[in-house]
């Protein structure tokens, strides 16, 4: 008779009336094998070389790749060995070059580890996949000028940019059902506010944006219309006029005459005269520009 083993992590299970006087040796190793699975950490110094992992490193609970990255490494589990895995990378190095993860299979998608940061990835036997990532259609902040590299190197980028742009419903559906669309969000120069749900606080005909629609885009940096009124003696005269610019020294001056009329050229009454010392005129709070903002897209 002979042991068979468990189909994820080859757990030794012996046949009834084998290893007489020799019951130690597949308890053992199966003990070490547990120890393993559950506890052990592997570290690995990488550079630019591809790696194939051992046996004693794939059997690893958490596996933590560290040194100089001096190029993109890709890093190959075996088919056989299905678990998951705490990965921690903590390399150094360009921000370009990236540690993939896959395995044999032909066809099996890759994922790429965070640089200086610790994820929960699955080997399921054919793809590596992440698991515990942000829940898919939250947003992500990043402080960078472009999408990260270990994002875009993963066969199905769990972030996307909200730029906009469309998406394939057929790689992300769970995304296409929460946004009801294949198109992302535009963020790029903009802030984000909560769904106005219809109380009231942001609306198009104040605002110029339809707070009731998701995703709905508007507003402009420019000062907008806006209106002067004054009373003079016996009449009352109003000036409305767009000014976006409002720049330099220079004046914008109406004048108001005696017979109750709104006009452009000076006459005897009334003057007023709007005029910016500063410079161009501004309508935005202080700020910064953070980023990027991503979509949780897998």
């Amino acid at each position: 008779m002979v042991s068979t083993f468990t189909p994820n992590i080859q757990w030794e299970e012996p046949a009834r009336g084998d290893d007489v006087g020799i019951w130690d040796t597949p308890v053992n190793n199966n003990g070490t094998l547990i120890d393993l699975v559950t506890g052990a950490i592997n570290t690995i110094s990488l550079n630019n070389s591809p790696v194939v992992l051992a046996a004693a490193q794939f059997q690893s609970r958490n596996i933590t790749f560290n040194s100089t990255l001096t190029g993109s490494v890709a890093i190959t589990f075996p088919t056989s060995f299905t678990k998951s895995y705490q990965i921690r990378n903590i390399c150094t190095g360009s921000s370009a070059f990236v540690v993939t993860l896959g395995t044999t299979a032909a066809g099996g998608k890759v994922v790429c580890c965070p640089p200086g940061e610790s994820v929960d990835v699955v080997n399921n036997g054919t793809d590596l996949y992440f698991h515990n990532l942000e829940r898919v259609g939250s947003y992500w902040d990043y402080a960078g000028s472009s999408v990260p590299a270990w994002v875009s190197g993963c066969t199905v980028p769990p972030y996307l940019n909200c730029n906009g742009g469309t998406f394939s419903a057929t790689t992300y559906p769970q995304l296409a059902t929460i946004l009801g669309s294949t198109t992302l969000p535009d963020s790029r120069g903009r802030a984000r506010f909560a769904l106005d749900a219809g109380v009231g606080r942001i609306s198009s005909a104040v605002s110029g944006v339809a707070g009731n629609t998701i995703f709905a885009g508007g507003g402009d940096q420019s000062l907008q219309t806006h209106s002067h009124g004054i009373t003079d003696p016996g009449h009352l005269h109003s000036y409305n006029q767009q000014n976006n610019a409002n720049a330099g020294a220079g004046a914008n001056a109406f004048s108001i005459g005696s017979s109750g009329a709104n006009t452009n050229t000076a006459v005897t009454g009334i003057t007023i005269n709007n005029s910016s010392q500063g410079g161009t005129a501004q309508n935005m709070p202080p700020a910064y520009i953070g980023g990027l903002t991503l979509i949780r897209s897998a």
